[in-house]
């Protein structure tokens, strides 16, 4: 009995031995484990916040870290919105719609009485409305650009307005007719038409009134949008010259809703907008904007906010390709005047009660792309959740075997 008593001891001791050894060789383990890797890196979603303050020349050209302020949010508003009106203008429509070759022209003439030159019995050929006047049948005007008139022979109408080409065939028929009166009616026109295609319901060739027709009156003739109104583009090419401007924009602006002219192309285009939100937020994803206008507040909310235990607050990121306007209020650091859209990045201080101001105000563009860095203490936690890993394994497979003797 002493002997069995005395050897709990040593049993113990040998445990505590074994315990120990087991720990040491968790801790070799992970020695050996971060020297393999070149020194302990932890997994982390992304660079820490020091990583954007102390940016170091390779082989990339550092970015430009630009913390929120009043001059920044100023600065946001210089950027130029999409807009047809800055680039085709806001002209009045244009009422003198003119006849091209391959148009359909229908002539209706009359004279007073007791004239007989277009009576019934002496217009052959013709429909006759009334005993004074005639409907010549629609004619397509041919390659050499003229009209067929009885008793005024080929009148030019290539280039012409209706109103024009009535006074021609009215002074055609001076001495023939009494008090000759004419009607030139444009039923048919492949030259004062607009295109209209992309994702609309019928894309089709849309002829123009002479009262003027707007970008929306069109596009509501080819049976409107087939994408959502949010997602919506509308882009207008003149003469070689494209604009592109949001269909909201055009709904709520009544001067970017500009007035047509033939042989413009109206393309509807599908944009779906979208931010990409990346590192501690409770959201890793792309993410639709879902509304018109978009805020950073708006946009970190719908990326579930900021994971509590991992997130730094004060390194909240936004990765920009900044409109050269936008630049030039901001200055650039190496001293010249930016001529394109560059790389830039935007640091929110959380911890700073200011800064949730300012991101109401601030407005998130599309293809924005949300870092949100990890806190120091989480890399801690990381680290211990590495150790834990390792250590507790073999302290439970030394219980075990103690158990057992």
């Amino acid at each position: 009995m002493r002997s069995i008593e005395s050897g709990y001891p040593a049993r113990s001791a040998m445990a505590g031995r074994r315990g120990g050894r087991s720990r040491l060789s968790a801790c070799a383990t992970l020695a050996l484990v971060c020297g393999a890797l070149g020194g302990c890196a932890m997994p982390a979603s992304g660079p820490a916040t020091a990583s954007f303050t102390s940016q170091r020349s390779g082989s990339y050209r550092p970015l430009p870290v630009i913390d929120i302020s009043p001059q920044v949010l100023g600065a946001q508003k210089l950027r130029a919105p999409l807009s047809l009106a800055a680039k085709v203008g806001t002209g009045a429509p244009r009422t003198d719609l003119r006849i091209s070759r391959g148009d359909s022209v229908q002539v209706s003439l009359w004279e007073a009485p007791p004239g007989t030159l277009f009576s019934a019995t002496t217009s052959t050929g013709q429909t006759a409305g009334s005993a004074s006047t005639v409907q010549i049948p629609a004619q397509t005007v041919g390659g050499d650009g003229t009209l067929g008139i009885p008793y005024a022979g080929r009148i030019k109408a290539v280039g012409e307005t209706p109103a024009s080409v009535e006074s021609k065939i009215a002074k055609a028929l001076e001495g023939k007719a009494v008090q000759p009166q004419v009607l030139v009616t444009i039923q048919r026109s492949a030259a004062n038409t607009v295109t209209v295609t992309g994702e609309v319901a019928g894309g089709a060739r849309v002829p123009l009134s002479s009262s003027g027709d707007r970008v929306l009156d069109v596009i509501a003739a080819a049976g409107g949008l087939r994408a959502p109104v949010n997602e919506s583009v509308v882009q207008l090419t003149r003469g070689g010259v494209s604009a592109r401007a949001l269909f909201e924009t055009l709904v709520r602006t009544g001067s970017e809703n500009v007035y047509l002219r033939p042989g413009d192309i109206v393309t509807v285009m599908r944009e779906p907008r979208s931010f990409t939100a990346l590192g501690a937020t409770g959201r890793n994803a792309e993410i639709p904007f879902e509304s018109s206008t978009l805020t950073m507040a708006e946009a970190v909310a719908k990326a579930g906010g900021l994971v509590d235990y991992r997130a730094d607050a004060s390194g909240v990121f936004l990765f920009r390709f900044e409109d050269p306007a936008v630049l030039r209020q901001l200055g650039p650091s190496d001293g010249q005047e930016p001529n394109r859209p560059l790389p830039v990045i935007y640091r929110f201080n959380l911890k700073a009660p200011e800064t949730l101001v300012a991101m109401s105000a601030f407005r998130i563009m599309p293809k924005d792309m949300i870092y949100v860095s990890n806190a120091p203490g989480a890399e801690l936690q990381k680290f211990m959740s590495l150790v834990q890993g390792l250590d507790y394994p073999s302290l439970t497979a030394t219980g075990i075997a103690v158990s057992a003797r």
